[in-house]
């Protein structure tokens, strides 16, 4: 095989760089469906919450309703009142988005904290902020 060109050389090269190269896509497209499964199942846990969440939702304003009389009237005016803290009926709840004061030490406390990180006391925010 000492007859071996500069072109031969070249070709080898490049036919062993090409096969590199395939081994590292079906390597990245491995990882890339793995991520894909793990999502997937990610997002039917989440669609599993969400649908015994709604189930509860359900059973909670059933008891209300025949058990003390509200309407549903009165559940979708809830409703739109609290679809309307931010000034947009759009189906959304309005995030908290301002400080509030430290009910113990008079701090501002960051918004995502449940209690003040100066003194420790527990945020009086409403809890399903």
């Amino acid at each position: 095989m000492g007859g071996e060109t500069m072109l031969d050389a070249l070709f080898i090269g490049w036919a062993a760089q090409q096969q590199i190269m395939a081994q590292r896509t079906g390597m990245a497209a491995d990882r890339a469906s793995a991520t894909a499964e793990q999502v997937q199942s990610r997002v039917e846990l989440i669609q599993m919450d969400v649908d015994r969440l709604l189930m509860i939702t359900e059973a909670l304003w059933i008891i209300l309703r025949d058990e003390h009389g509200y309407t549903d009237d009165q559940l979708l005016q809830k409703i739109q009142e609290i679809d309307m803290r931010d000034g947009r009926l759009d189906g959304r709840v309005a995030r908290q988005s301002i400080p509030m004061k430290c009910p113990k030490c008079g701090r501002v406390m960051p918004v995502n904290r449940p209690t003040c990180m100066f003194c420790g006391a527990a945020s009086t925010r409403d809890p399903f902020k």
